[in-house]
């Protein structure tokens, strides 16, 4: 198997806080912290973070949270508008000095 398809970022959320929680009660049934993150495809520093995090909060600690991100500055109309101007015409019908 190649090095990136074991690759846990590309996982969704849920899975990966499911993936947490077992690597986390793997290492307290006294499984190696460096054979269980090495098997789930993960960084070496995750399963020590998440250890830590475990330690400090218990499960809760590893449960997933809301994603934050900058607010958007356009509405969804405003995108929508946007997204039909751009597919709808050819860049030369826009003024546009190249191609998109």
């Amino acid at each position: 198997m190649k090095k990136n398809e074991l690759d846990g970022r590309r996982l969704d959320h849920k899975t990966r806080e499911k993936l947490r929680i077992r690597a986390v009660k793997l290492v307290e049934e006294g499984h190696s912290p460096e054979h269980v993150i090495q098997a789930l495809g993960f960084h070496r520093s995750c399963i020590y973070e998440w250890l830590a995090k475990y330690r400090e909060g218990g499960l809760d600690a590893l449960k997933t949270r809301a994603i934050s991100g900058r607010p958007r500055k356009l509405k969804g109309p405003q995108l929508q508008k946007i997204y039909n101007i751009v597919t709808a015409n050819n860049p030369l019908q826009l003024h546009f000095e190249f191609a998109l």
